[in-house]
């Protein structure tokens, strides 16, 4: 029988030791988060059960007689102090987990913080390097300016020069508007490794077949090609871009993609990737742009051309205007049409980026539903493959000809 005179067992020492292993719980739980399901979870269980267990008990049995309901009565005096002893301990348990649940929410606030805090800084840093680089530029062409007279020598005009440096004005502007927007370079490349596929297929990316990159910004797909052992070369006009390219090792051409198109000869590429670009042509340029891409592409190249997906209207209707530099969205169908048009074959369409299905509406099953997720939560962008025939028809009859395109 459990007394509190009882030799065997000291109540005082039990709840010592008691309280002794909650301070250490208590003590190791602000140490570190405890992952759930946390022990406070399981301990606070474990004391609601024997709590409930240890009622049931305390209720004298009416099978048993009434001569020894005295003793059963001392007890359960003793019973029910232990029972008061574990409910302030159940007390403190939930003290102790709302205590823990508070710390591991402001930890997550403070990672939270330190992660915005860190991207603010990487985007200041973007917009200080860009502007850096372009204010260096500028600097070094008027040094250059001003040694041509001051030797008399024959140069571009004043007013020359101060239209090319007016041209790249907003280069920094929209570098620093490219680091707040389109995401960090892991996150770009990560999304760019479904191409990878593709350059495996035509054998691109030797030196005999080499890529050419339109439009290269910040040169994600280069460093990836080039992690890859893929040769590879980039277009661009940004200047603080074309900077962080050459930081990097990446091979790259400060150029218009068109002028630079016509420099190269007839079938000197293995393949052409442009991402993000095509949104940004009217359509005479993008005409021209895909006519120059089908010229220097060897026989069995590919295109690639990646765009934002207005057919998500979340995408059409906003997010694409987002970018001041955008002329207007370009449907899947009609990028299509245009690079057929160009004479390339075998197209096929890509659709990238669907928004989280945490942001869809409605029952799954619902075919309403379906139908408004899938305009509002579709593929936030698309890609166009385009493949430059091995061989084209030249003559007519059932004797034709064929010859290398």
């Amino acid at each position: 029988m459990l007394e509190s005179t009882n030799p065997e067992i000291d109540v005082r020492e039990l709840m010592a030791k008691v309280r002794a292993e909650v301070q250490r719980r208590q003590a190791a739980g602000a140490l570190s988060p405890v992952p759930r399901p946390s022990l406070l979870d399981s301990l606070e269980s474990q004391v609601a059960e024997a709590i409930r267990e240890a009622r049931q008990k305390h209720k004298v049995d009416p099978r048993v007689p009434k001569f020894v309901h005295g003793l059963v009565r001392d007890q359960g005096a003793v019973n029910i102090r232990l029972i008061h002893v574990v409910e302030r301990l159940a007390e403190q348990l939930v003290v102790l987990r709302a205590g823990q649940m508070k710390m591991e929410s402001e930890m997550l606030q403070q990672r939270q913080a330190d992660q915005m805090q860190r991207q603010a800084s990487q985007n200041e840093i973007a917009t200080l390097m860009g502007e850096i680089s372009l204010q260096r530029q500028v600097m070094t062409r008027l040094l250059d300016e001003l040694k041509l007279q001051h030797a008399g020598t024959a140069g571009a005009p004043l007013a020359a020069r101060a239209s090319e440096i007016q041209r790249h004005c907003l280069d920094a502007f929209y570098s620093a508007f490219e680091s707040r927007y389109r995401g960090s370079r892991e996150e770009i490349k990560k999304r760019l490794r479904v191409y990878l596929p593709y350059v495996t297929q035509t054998d691109a990316g030797t030196v005999a077949k080499p890529i050419l990159d339109l439009g290269c910004g910040r040169g994600e797909w280069l460093e990836l090609l080039k992690e890859n052992g893929c040769a590879a070369r980039g277009v661009d006009m940004n200047i603080p871009a074309l900077a962080a390219c050459n930081e990097l090792g990446l091979q790259v051409i400060e150029s218009d993609a068109i002028a630079y198109l016509r420099s190269l000869p007839d079938r000197s590429v293995g393949m052409v990737t442009g991402f993000h670009i095509i949104e940004h042509l009217p359509l005479p340029l993008l005409l021209e742009l895909m006519s120059e891409v089908y010229r220097v592409l060897q026989a069995g190249g590919l295109v690639v051309l990646e765009s934002p997906n207005p057919a998500n209207i979340r995408v059409g209707a906003c997010s694409f205007y987002l970018d001041p530099t955008h002329r207007r969205p370009l449907p899947s169908g009609l990028t299509e049409f245009i690079v057929e048009y160009a004479g390339f074959r075998d197209l096929q369409a890509l659709f990238l980026q669907p928004v989280e299905e945490s942001s869809h509406v409605g029952p799954a099953d619902s075919p309403v539903a379906q139908r408004f997720n899938e305009c509002f939560s579709g593929p936030q962008d698309y890609a166009v493959i385009g493949t430059k025939p091995v061989t084209v028809a030249v003559g007519r009859g059932a004797d034709q000809t064929q010859a290398d395109a």
